[in-house]
């Protein structure tokens, strides 16, 4: 059992013909240290059925298990048999029923228990203190740590660890003087504890002062002093430690290897620290490979990532929730919908951030019945109502065109952030409801929400589709009056977008020419559409003159500025500059649409003759022509 070989312990354990309480005890306890807790709760109640009375050792290991499994019934049971095999008054007994009651919430009770021990050692009043302090009782931890004291009992590296990870600077710096008087500073929990501290409350250069007067750093040490660094940003600091701790000879353990990768910004180095990681052999250990998913992830690759994950032989929860999400990231949406539902098909609940990649992706792709049945899936599982699923639900329905839907989704949520307001938003302008726009709008900001950059620009787009110019005005002179928020290159295109369409190419420019940054693309490209709707040649030979010299290879200007010059007969200009496409070598893109029959997406270009079954396509739109052509419909269509 302490050589993890927990297979073998229990296959010696079986062929015993007879066994005794040491036997039992050592099974139970076993099980517990090798993360199987209720196998070793059910390995107690198969000692009673078999007739062996359990001693203390054997309560105290049922009741470890208890409370690592969070079977409170079971542990209550454990300590009622403690109870009257006149175990209740030893201390080891009191100490683990304190741990399982505090484990399984049941704070009160683990205090009684503490009350009734006859006399509480430090081991006793450390597992209160650190009962005390996870669930947020801070000032009554310190009255324990107090009362303790004055019994005359010296808190042990556990305790002060305890009440270092939620105590507040000014007690912590007095329990630093403490630890220096009284017990030192050597101790790697304690220390880890302190360095935590000072990091917490903004203090690096105390942290790393406390680190380096460790006379013995051991991996736990280091792996702490890269956590800070992470915590705090300084990424580059947190590798410079990983590398320092290799060069002064202790090995890394699968944390360290997990927390390098983590805060690795670069490909090569982290292939590096991937190679290192396979020479040690921790690719076996599941946070080695799900940081080496993220990593991958984070740097668009996609073909690692995929590689790494199917190397994995037991991947949980973790790992498929970041292939899936790190696929949708990276563009590849069929592949982030496709591993949501393998994940579920093989017994995993996906968590919320895996709905939402995949629903994003189902958005992405216009991928209704398949998010449809997300939904489903979220609503059994209780996720429908959380804030990231919920979001991406808002999302999917909209782009779907199921705006009422939309709706719905964001009714149900119990929490709403800025985002969810923003995803609804967004919908209804998408779909040209200016007025659910701005009554959505002013609910967000009655609700306490206050809205940011991308609200305005949802606000925006909606009042520009139903060319409502004079309230876009309104609400473009209110982000920046009363929200001090600066408009980006996005909301100056939507404002520009909105005066072109409604002819009022002088204010544009002129909102252009007052722009607090340079014009880019996308400001120009919106003017030039708008000239190109309007016909207006000579404000549309200044915007594509002026995009030429930012995107010479963007071919929607050429296309635009040709079709400009063809709506005023002005051919010979309109050819130069096909002309000059084709010189520069730009193409246009195809316009591409797709349908989803039975689950499968196919989709189309014009002229595409790529499909298995493009030839009964055609046939069948030849057909429809002839139809449409006997029904006397004024129709103009060429088959190619």
């Amino acid at each position: 059992m302490k050589s993890g070989r927990l297979a073998d312990a229990l296959d010696l354990f079986d062929r015993m013909p007879r066994k005794n309480v040491v036997a039992w005890t050592s099974a139970i306890s076993g099980c517990t240290r090798n993360g199987r807790p209720e196998d070793a709760a059910a390995m107690f109640a198969g000692m009673l059925e078999s007739g062996v009375t359990p001693n203390d050792f054997a309560c105290n290991a049922a009741l470890a298990a208890c409370a690592a499994a969070g079977a409170l019934g079971l542990g209550e049971q454990v300590h009622s048999l403690a109870v009257r095999a006149g175990f209740a008054g030893d201390a080891w007994i009191g100490t683990c029923l304190i741990e399982l009651y505090a484990r399984c919430g049941s704070l009160r009770a683990a205090e009684e228990v503490f009350r009734r021990m006859e006399s509480p050692d430090v081991v006793g009043y450390t597992s209160l203190v650190s009962a005390l302090c996870r669930d947020g009782e801070f000032a009554q931890a310190v009255e324990v740590l107090c009362q303790m004291m004055r019994q005359g009992l010296q808190p042990n590296e556990h305790t002060v660890t305890s009440i270092l990870a939620a105590c507040p600077r000014v007690l912590g710096e007095q329990i630093h003087g403490y630890m220096v008087k009284a017990i030192g500073l050597q101790s790697v929990y304690a220390s880890s504890a302190l360095m935590d501290l000072y990091s917490r409350n903004g203090d690096s250069d105390m942290a790393n002062l406390v680190f380096q007067k460790l006379d013995s750093k051991n991996v736990v040490s280091w792996c702490s002093m890269m956590q800070l660094c992470v915590r705090d940003g300084r990424l580059e600091d947190a590798l410079r430690v990983f590398s320092e701790m290799i060069s002064e000879g202790v090995e890394p353990n699968e944390f360290a290897f997990s927390i390098a990768l983590g805060a690795c910004g670069s490909v090569d180095l982290g292939r590096q620290i991937h190679c290192s990681a396979i020479k040690q052999n921790l690719m076996i250990d599941v946070r080695v490979s799900n940081a080496l998913l993220s990593m991958y992830g984070r740097s668009g690759l996609a073909e690692e990532l995929g590689a790494v994950f199917d190397k994995i032989d037991s991947p949980d929860l973790v790992s498929w929730t970041a292939a899936i999400s790190a696929n949708f990231q990276n563009g590849f949406a069929e592949k982030a919908v496709a591993l949501l539902s393998k994940m579920h098909s093989q017994g995993f609940k996906p968590n919320d951030y895996a709905f939402s990649s995949g629903l994003s992706s189902c958005a992405d792709l216009a991928l209704l019945d398949q998010g449809r049945q997300f939904h489903c899936l979220a609503l059994k599982l209780g996720c429908d109502s959380k804030i990231c699923t919920g979001n991406a639900l808002i999302n999917m329905y909209s782009k779907c065109g199921q705006i009422g839907s939309a709706r719905l989704a964001f009714d149900v949520m119990n929490l709403r952030d800025v985002t969810s307001w923003n995803s609804l938003i967004h919908g209804f302008a998408q779909h040209g409801d200016a007025n659910m726009t701005v009554e959505a709008f002013n609910e967000m900001c009655s609700s306490g929400c206050k809205p940011d950059d991308s609200t305005f620009l949802g606000v925006l787009v909606g009042c520009n589709h139903a060319g409502l110019v004079k309230e876009g005005e309104t609400f473009f002179r209110l982000m920046i009056d009363r929200y001090c928020i600066m408009p980006t290159p996005s909301h100056y295109a939507c404002m520009i977008d909105m005066l072109g369409r409604n002819g009022r190419f002088d204010e544009a420019l002129g909102m252009i020419e007052k722009m607090p940054f340079e014009p880019d693309a996308l400001i120009w490209k919106t003017l030039l559409a708008s000239c190109k709707l309007h016909g207006n040649l000579d404000m549309g030979k200044l915007a594509a003159d002026k995009l030429m010299e930012l995107s010479e290879r963007d071919s929607a200007s050429y296309v635009l500025m040709s079709n400009i010059y063809a709506m005023h007969g002005e051919w010979q200009d309109a050819g130069k500059v096909r002309q000059r496409m084709d010189e520069v070598g730009v193409k246009k893109e195809a316009g591409e649409s797709w349908i989803e029959v039975k689950n499968e997406v196919h989709a189309f270009v014009a002229r595409d003759t790529s499909h298995p079954d493009s030839a009964s396509i055609y046939q069948m739109l030849v057909e429809l022509v002839d139809v449409m052509q006997d029904t006397d419909l004024d129709v103009h269509m060429q088959v190619l």
